[in-house]
C-alpha cells in the first residue's frame, strides 16, 4: 500500500504477531511465548518519506495477551515517548479487523479517549483493510521477524544437539533476547514491556456498537466520533458512546 501523506500527517500500520521460545531438544516442552506488537511508523520529513518499525515485546505469562490492554499500553508508550502531539496534526492507522484487539467496542473507545485527552482533540482515524487484502508493511516486518528467528533456530541445531550444561542457552530465552534477534533487521527499534496491567477497573464498558463488524473506518475529532463502511469515509455517520 502506498498512501499519500501530507505534511504532520502519521501513517501507522499494526499487527500483532508471536515468538516461540524453542526448548533443547530432547527437554520438556515449554510454551513460553513472545508477543510481538508491530508498529510501522511512515510520515514526511523534509520533503522525503521516513519509516520506523517498532516491536513492542511482552513475555510475562500472567499478562502476554494481544487484547485491548497491550494495545493500550503501546500506544500511550507511542505519545509518551514519540510526542505525536508534538509533530503532527493528524494519525491514519490501518489494521486488518482482529476481533480480539483492534475492531472491539474498547479500542474504538480508545482511539477517542486519546484525541481528547492525548492529542488536543485532534483526527485520529481508523482504517481496516478489507478481507484478504494480501500484505501490509506489518506484514512484511512480520516476515522479516520470522525468518531470523528461524535462521538462528537452524544455525544453532548442532549446539541444541550436545549434552553439556552450556547448550541449554543456545538461544533466546525471554523478551529482551527475541529483541537482539529483532534488532538485526533495518530501522528496528524494540521496546520490552515487563508487564500489562489488566485491572479489569482499567477497562471501560461502553455499549455494543451497531453493526460494528461492517464498518471499515472510524474518525475521532474535536470530540466527535464517526464511522463508515469504506475507508474513504464516504457516507460518514456520527455516532457516540455510552458507558455502561
Amino acid at each position: 500500500m502506498r498512501y499519500k501523506l501530507l505534511p504532520r500527517q502519521l501513517l501507522v500500520l499494526m499487527d500483532f504477531t508471536s515468538a516461540y521460545l524453542t526448548p533443547k531438544i530432547g527437554h520438556q516442552s515449554n510454551h513460553c511465548v513472545v508477543q510481538d506488537c508491530i508498529v510501522v511508523l511512515e510520515y514526511m520529513s523534509n520533503g522525503q518519506r521516513m519509516r520506523e518499525n517498532i516491536n513492542f515485546l511482552c513475555d510475562c505469562q500472567e499478562s502476554n495477551k494481544n487484547d485491548y490492554h497491550f494495545v493500550l499500553t503501546v500506544w500511550l508508550s507511542l505519545f509518551h515517548y514519540k510526542k505525536l502531539s508534538d509533530h503532527f496534526d493528524s494519525i491514519d492507522v490501518w489494521s486488518d479487523g482482529g476481533p480480539h484487539h483492534f475492531k472491539t467496542r474498547y479500542c474504538q473507545w480508545m482511539w477517542q479517549w486519546l484525541s481528547i485527552n492525548r492529542f488536543n482533540k485532534k483526527r485520529i482515524t481508523h482504517h481496516f483493510f478489507a478481507s484478504y487484502h494480501g500484505h501490509s508493511l506489518a506484514d512484511s516486518h512480520a516476515a522479516s521477524i520470522k525468518r531470523i528467528i528461524r535462521t538462528e533456530y537452524n544455525m544453532s541445531q548442532l549446539q541444541r544437539f550436545d549434552t553439556t550444561t552450556l547448550a541449554i542457552y543456545w538461544g533466546p530465552t525471554d523478551a529482551a533476547a527475541v529483541g537482539r534477534l529483532i534488532k538485526k533487521c533495518s530501522n528496528t527499534e524494540i521496546c520490552v514491556i515487563p508487564h500489562i496491567d489488566r485491572d479489569p477497573a482499567l477497562k471501560p464498558n461502553p455499549r455494543s456498537l451497531v453493526h460494528i463488524k461492517r464498518q471499515h473506518r472510524f474518525d475521532y475529532e474535536n470530540g466527535l466520533c464517526y464511522c463508515a463502511e469504506l475507508s474513504e469515509g464516504a457516507m460518514k455517520k456520527l455516532f457516540s458512546f455510552h458507558l455502561r
